[in-house]
This record gives structure tokens, C-alpha cells and sequence, in this order.
């Protein structure tokens, strides 16, 4: 019996691993006879590869049109990414009394998985609240703002949603107060333009793998270098970050770098939108969360009246269909989801989320053969719990 064929639709969990970085790391590879030398060895193969990271490093700041490239630090992940930016600025407003944050109730778990770190510590932290569409309420950060903040955190491309917050705005506004600005900028690298020294932001954080890079990097850029307190004492990363170097995911994310292409933008847009319309033309009781707001091409975020989108993820998985219920760091945990409830949906709405995410790589794009064959599946799945739940409720 032949194994069913994937498809995959969760990129946004982690994006199919990008041509390009597969060469990157082949070739080193390749070029040092196998060998994965310490990068801080000042023998050949050390020196090898410490001049492949550097180069990687100048790589990804070109793509993020950056100039000086040791404004760029390499992390181990998105989350490290935002929560070192987080305690680096943070800590140091603990020698005033009850210190102040700002962020926003739809942030990635990594952010606010911080909260309670701070507020443990004696900070106040207030949300900039959001829109039916998942839109920030600019208005209300300046009734926010008090003399004792000494952050403000918000997250450019919703991860669950898709949707894109407007960064140059919120820039400007933080910036008229002399406050730093933390941007977490994982969801909106590769999906929308990006050039670092037109947000005007401080601290900006990104990650390999969503972009078609290995797991296991992330970066964090700075508008200045010595705007980043040392995570760990040593001399990697500029006396930054201690702990060698992880070569070959750092020449992955300079390999994925290459492969993201804005022109692919308009075609991965037109399939989300015909995907949309089927769903809604041929399911009942479909809603698109955030549907009237500005949003990255590939996302969607939908939920079907009546039926728990962890159940539609296992039913669809069993007909080959990989896609999310929300956020993969809060897979596994029946819960509803904080974005949409910020949002104001109602629990029953939120727990009834799916999430569909559309690789943005050409090579694992599925065609719309594909796609129509999903709704078609997905259709038949969402009859068959609905029909699973009146039984059930007319047993009681």
C-alpha cells in the first residue's frame, strides 16, 4: 500500500528548508572535507570557518539593508531572540520602582512569557489593546506612556493571524517620546519588505527557520551595537553571546536569504485569496479572522462554527494535510487562543481556529489542484464533526 503524500500548509511553523541553504551548508561541507571545525580555532579549519559565519553575517545584512554588519548577533532562536532584547533593556529599569512596559495582548508566547518575569520583579506592564481585525489601537498608547517606561514591544506580522502592524507608525510615536522600540520582526521577514534603517526601530528580532533556514539560529539586530547587553559572558559575538557558534545553521539562514524573492509575493497572495473564497463559498459558518486588516500573503486563519480546530488538525493530518490550530508553540495545550480572544472573539470562536500558512518558497507552493482537493477534504471533515456534535448533543 502506497504512503499518502503530504502536503504541507504550516509554514508558518517552520518553512520547508529553502534550496539555497541546502547548498550553503553542502558546499562548506564539501569544501572542508566534512569537517566542522570550532570557529573560534586559529588553525585553518577554525579560520575556514569563522570567514564562512562572517560572511553569512554580511549576507543577511544585506538582505535586511543593513550596512554595518556587527549590528547583527546570532542567537539559537526566535524566542531567545525577543527575550534577550526583553532583559537587556528591562533589567536595567529595575533601579526605578515599579518599572514600566509596554507591549500588546497579541504578541508571540516568547514576549509574553516575559510578562511574568517582569512583573515578578516589581514592573507594571500595560497592552496596547486591538481591533476586531487584530489592529492596533494607536490612539491609546499615548494615554500609556509614563515617565517610568522604558519599553515598548509589538509584533510586526501576527504569527496566527497574518496580520501586519504599522511599524513605521508605531516607530514614529515611540520614538517622539525617546522611547526604544522592540520589534519582533520573525512572521514579516521574507513576506513583506524589510529595510532596517526605515523602521527606525531600536531592537528587531528574526528567526532561520521560518524563512527556509535550519532550526537552531536566530539573530537580533540593533541600531547600535552597544545597545545589547552580554546574554552570557564569553567572547563569541562580540563578547555578547558566549558559546560556539552553530556554523552550519548560520550558513542555512545566508543560504535562505537568497532564495526570498518579493516577486513571489503576488502569486502566493492570489492562491491564499482563491483558497479563502472556496472555503467560504463551499463551508458554512466560515469566518476569516482578521480578513479586514492588511495581511502577509500566505496566512490564513479561520474558524468553523461548532468545531474545535485541534480536532480539524488530527482529522486532517490522518487525510494528509499538515496545518495548525494557532501558534506550534502552543500546540498541544487545548486552550484558546489569546490573539483571537484580543481580538474579541468568543472562546468557543477562538478554540474553533484553524490556521492555514502557505510555504512561500516556489518549490513546496502547492498548486491549486492541490488546495482544491484540501477544501474538499476539509469540507467533508467539518460536516463530519458537526454532525458528531448534534448527535452527541441530542443524546444528553
Amino acid at each position: 500500500m502506497s504512503k499518502k503524500s503530504l502536503i504541507y500548509l504550516d509554514a508558518n511553523a517552520s518553512a520547508p528548508l529553502a534550496p539555497s541553504a541546502k547548498e550553503s551548508i553542502f558546499t562548506f561541507l564539501n569544501e572542508s572535507n566534512l569537517l566542522l571545525a570550532n570557529p573560534s580555532s586559529i588553525h585553518t579549519s577554525g579560520r575556514r570557518a569563522k570567514k564562512a559565519i562572517r560572511k553569512a553575517r554580511e549576507c543577511i545584512a544585506e538582505n535586511l539593508h543593513e550596512i554595518n554588519e556587527e549590528n547583527l548577533f546570532f542567537t539559537s532562536s526566535g524566542t531567545e531572540s525577543n527575550q534577550w532584547i526583553i532583559r537587556s533593556v528591562l533589567e536595567k529599569s529595575f533601579q526605578n520602582k515599579q518599572p514600566h512596559w509596554i507591549t500588546t495582548p497579541i504578541e508571540h508566547d516568547s514576549t509574553l512569557q516575559m510578562v511574568r518575569w517582569f512583573e515578578d520583579r516589581g514592573g507594571i506592564v500595560s497592552y496596547i489593546p486591538v481591533d476586531s481585525n487584530g489592529i492596533l489601537n494607536f490612539e491609546e498608547l499615548h494615554d500609556l506612556i509614563q515617565a517610568k517606561t522604558a519599553l515598548v514591544s509589538a509584533i510586526w506580522v501576527q504569527n496566527e493571524t497574518g496580520v501586519i502592524n504599522d511599524i513605521e507608525r508605531l516607530s514614529s510615536m515611540t520614538q517622539s517620546y525617546g522611547l526604544p522600540l522592540h520589534v519582533d520582526a520573525i512572521q514579516a521577514w521574507g513576506k513583506i519588505p524589510i529595510d532596517l534603517k526605515q523602521t527606525q526601530a531600536q531592537y528587531m528580532s528574526f528567526s532561520s527557520h521560518k524563512i527556509g533556514g535550519l532550526a537552531g539560529t536566530g539573530v537580533i539586530w540593533t541600531s547600535q551595537k552597544n545597545l545589547l547587553a552580554p546574554l552570557f559572558l564569553g567572547h563569541q559575538e562580540t563578547f555578547k553571546r558566549a558559546g560556539t557558534e552553530n556554523s552550519l545553521g548560520i550558513m542555512s539562514l545566508a543560504g535562505a536569504c537568497s532564495d526570498l524573492k518579493e516577486d513571489k509575493i503576488a502569486l502566493v497572495a492570489s492562491l491564499r485569496d482563491k483558497l479563502e473564497n472556496a472555503m467560504k463559498e463551499r463551508i458554512p459558518g466560515t469566518k476569516i479572522n482578521g480578513s479586514l486588516a492588511s495581511r502577509v500573503a500566505n496566512t490564513s486563519n479561520l474558524s468553523f462554527d461548532g468545531v474545535l480546530g485541534d480536532g480539524l488538525v488530527m482529522a486532517l493530518d490522518l487525510e494528509g494535510y499538515c496545518v495548525s490550530a494557532g501558534s506550534a508553540c502552543s500546540s498541544g495545550v487545548l486552550e484558546p487562543s489569546h490573539t483571537l480572544l484580543a481580538m474579541g472573539k468568543t472562546k468557543a470562536e477562538a478554540m474553533a481556529a484553524l490556521r492555514i500558512s502557505l510555504p512561500m518558497q516556489a518549490d513546496f507552493l502547492p498548486s491549486w489542484q492541490e488546495l482544491d482537493s484540501f477544501v474538499n477534504v476539509l469540507e467533508k471533515v467539518v460536516a463530519r464533526i458537526r454532525n458528531a456534535v448534534r448527535k452527541d448533543e441530542r443524546k444528553k
